[in-house]
């Protein structure tokens, strides 16, 4: 199995499960289509930075982090946060643009609802994406210690490094849709 195939399953899950059990959404559709984008793009930054079958050993998943980061200048630490925007931005996007989308037949409430967490579905992604590279250095920057880390987050799921570093890249859809959607709660959405 590809490393492509192990984040996608990851991604995809993990994401459809944390949308759905914090927010309640039940609308497979639109979370099946954040979790699609993510994964998509996920996959094609892992292909181009070189993140693929033969990147399963420690030394070949550092460099291609190493790789990943340095598309900002940042090295291995920045990887997880390099990897974590695309999905970030696409997911915030796409919920913004089916879940809180501004329609003019809405009430007023319902309308400042949807606008407030369209912007906190953007705050939401974009401290997302921050803490993605946050909580990868937390333990240190050096290469172990990253490793190490994203070896412990993958471990909650039965993976390893290269779990951690699919789980921390999605992440930031899942804090998009949360604090969207608890924002548009706040503001009384979903009244109608």
């Amino acid at each position: 199995m590809s490393f492509e195939d192990i984040a996608s399953k990851a991604v995809e899950k993990g994401t459809e499960i944390a949308v759905e059990k914090t927010l309640g959404v039940k609308d497979l559709k639109t979370v099946k289509a954040v979790v699609e984008t993510g994964a998509a793009a996920g996959a094609a930054v892992s292909a181009a930075t070189g993140l693929s079958v033969a990147a399963t050993s420690g030394a070949g998943i550092t460099s291609g982090l190493a790789a990943a980061g340095g598309v900002v200048g940042g090295g291995m630490a920045a990887a997880p946060a390099v990897l974590a925007a695309g999905p970030a931005y696409a997911g915030a996007k796409i919920m913004n643009e089916t879940l809180f989308k501004d329609q003019p037949n809405l009430s007023e409430e319902e309308r400042e609802a949807r606008s407030a967490a369209r912007t906190a579905t953007n705050i939401g992604a974009a401290a997302g994406v921050a803490g993605a590279g946050a909580v990868t250095v937390a333990a240190g920057a050096s290469g172990a210690a990253i490793m190490s880390t994203l070896a412990g987050i993958g471990g909650v799921v039965g993976g390893g490094a290269i779990a951690g570093t699919a789980i921390v890249a999605a992440a930031p859809v899942a804090a998009a849709a949360a604090i969207g959607y608890g924002i548009y709660k706040l503001f009384g959405g979903g009244k109608e």
